[in-house]
């Protein structure tokens, strides 16, 4: 099975055919263009469960050659794409499992079989590839293709217009080098949405899947610097899977949770700052706090959709009482996603991403650290995570511990430090047993949980007075009622919380 490396760039159609007459920077040959019709049909079973498995299936139809081809999950970091792939040519139009090659995949497409039902048509891609090769002084070599054409699932249909920057042999440098060239003087964006992923989006019985931060499970002779890497890499993943709802109805929902993913990444630079120096960092720590400076508004308008939302269903107001509110916030909502969209395809923001990738890929914290240093990254993570965890604890036993008085406003500004806290112990937590880590775990999210109670009854009182829903006594009673009944159970669990014996000391 081959290992495919390629960076996927989309623009308008204009834009990619102009590459056709473009001269790339560096190059000693180029190859002549090739053109050719593909047409390619996409298989699963009935209830998806190829797309469940993360595994792609399609016969490719090109001129009078019939090839079907499975495609592995892999990695989609700004732009660049490594994942493991397997072709077979076939003689007939028919899925052919017994000619898979990779023995692992053979076995999955036989039981999702087995398990879900024979496999059928899902969608279609039908496109032009315009393609070439670049040849380098050193030897290496990259396939570039130009695909302009559509998806097509029933009576839906989404344009293709994208090229492929493919690693053939060499120094895989270049494919950013050209990355960089194409987002700086062609207008690209980087693209981490397969055709496959583009063609699942158009199946109407197709529910989106909303995922959630989660622990990551690696062993505890995981190397630091491996273990760096996986957490880079699921923060920056959760990232990228909601970018592709922006468009929809998710969107408010898609901001927040890619919020949240920035916060994780943040928070992997700043725990693992004693292994990996800041200054490695401090190029990607600035990129980052530009965009979430940049999201900052848009997140605050999602959160208070949400806020009015929860304000209808739990009957505390009507539309008519807060339709101002729904009026402006919806407003502001539209503005800030268009805001948003023209931040993703302005060139700064696809060379910050396309950096990130770059950074991760080809580890360039490296540069910064002394040989010493770096066998620190080789030793198993184990004990760095259990001093990490150690340390975060006593920071918060001084801060939020059981003798310390704690009014609403002490819990609230608290709230950064317990975010960071559980995203630690997402980080290591999968290095230990699961049902002592969850029992530890629940009472510091009761306890974020709180806060966000406390966050959403002053929003309430706010709206009460603003759209003079309440006098001021009935909201000073609403509030208050409410205020002392979950800063009781906050009391409670902060003083409990502190008792349980932690789940990396057992």
């Amino acid at each position: 099975m081959a290992n495919e490396l390629e960076v996927k760039l989309i623009a308008e159609q204009r834009q990619v055919k102009s590459l056709l007459d473009f001269s790339f920077q560096d190059v000693v040959a180029v190859d002549p263009w090739v053109s050719s019709d593909l047409k390619n049909t996409y298989f699963d079973t009935e209830n998806f469960k190829l797309r469940e498995l993360k595994i792609g299936l399609r016969i490719r139809v090109d001129g009078d050659k019939l090839i079907q081809t499975v495609k592995a999950s892999g990695r989609a970091i700004g732009g660049l794409h490594e994942r493991n792939e397997s072709e077979t040519q076939l003689q007939q139009f028919a899925i052919d499992v017994d000619k898979v090659e990779d023995p692992y995949l053979k076995i999955l497409l036989e039981e999702a079989i087995e398990e879900d039902g024979e496999l059928d048509k899902v969608f279609t891609t039908n496109f032009t590839r315009h393609k070439t090769s670049l040849h380098f002084e050193d030897g290496t070599e990259i396939e570039i293709a130009l695909d302009v054409g559509h998806i097509f699932y029933e009576d839906d249909s989404s344009p293709i217009s994208e090229v492929e920057l493919e690693l053939v042999k060499g120094n895989p440098a270049y494919l950013f080098t050209l990355s960089r060239q194409l987002i700086s003087q062609q207008g690209f964006a980087i693209s981490n949405a397969s055709k496959a992923r583009r063609g699942y989006s158009l199946c109407s019985s197709l529910e989106p899947t909303h995922r959630r931060m989660s622990t990551l499970e690696m062993s505890q002779g995981t190397e630091a610097e491996m273990a760096f890497e996986v957490i880079c890499y699921s923060g920056l993943k959760h990232w990228q899977y909601y970018e592709q709802f922006l468009d929809s109805s998710l969107a408010p929902e898609a901001i927040l949770q890619m919020y949240r993913a920035l916060l994780y990444v943040q928070h992997v630079y700043q725990i693992f700052g004693s292994l990996i120096p800041r200054h490695a960092t401090s190029d990607l720590r600035a990129n980052w706090e530009y965009i979430a400076e940049f999201m900052s508004k848009i997140v605050d308008v999602a959160r208070e959709r949400n806020h009015l939302q929860q304000m209808l269903n739990e009957s505390l107001v009507t539309e008519e009482d807060i339709e101002q509110a729904l009026a402006v916030n919806h407003g502001a909502m539209s503005q800030a996603l268009i805001d948003f969209k023209q931040l993703k395809s302005s060139e700064r923001y696809n060379l910050v991403m396309l950096g990130i990738s770059e950074w991760l890929f080809f580890k360039q914290w490296r540069q910064f650290i002394t040989d010493a240093d770096l066998e620190k990254l080789k030793s198993p993570i184990i004990d760095f995570a259990k001093a990490q965890l150690e340390h975060t604890l006593r920071e918060l036993k001084r801060e939020v511990g059981p003798k310390i008085e704690m009014d609403i406003n002490d819990y609230l500004e608290q709230v950064p430090r317990l975010r960071k806290a559980l995203d630690l112990g997402l980080f290591f937590g999968g290095l230990f047993d699961s049902k002592k880590r969850q029992k530890y775990r629940q009472p510091w999210l009761d306890l974020l949980a709180g806060t966000r109670e406390l966050s959403y009854f002053q929003y309430v009182a706010r709206c009460f007075k603003t759209y003079q829903i309440r006098n001021d006594e009935e909201i000073h009673q609403w509030i208050d009622k409410r205020n002392e009944s979950v800063k009781e159970a906050m009391e409670h669990t902060r003083k409990a919380m502190f008792k349980s014996r932690p789940y990396w000391l057992l």
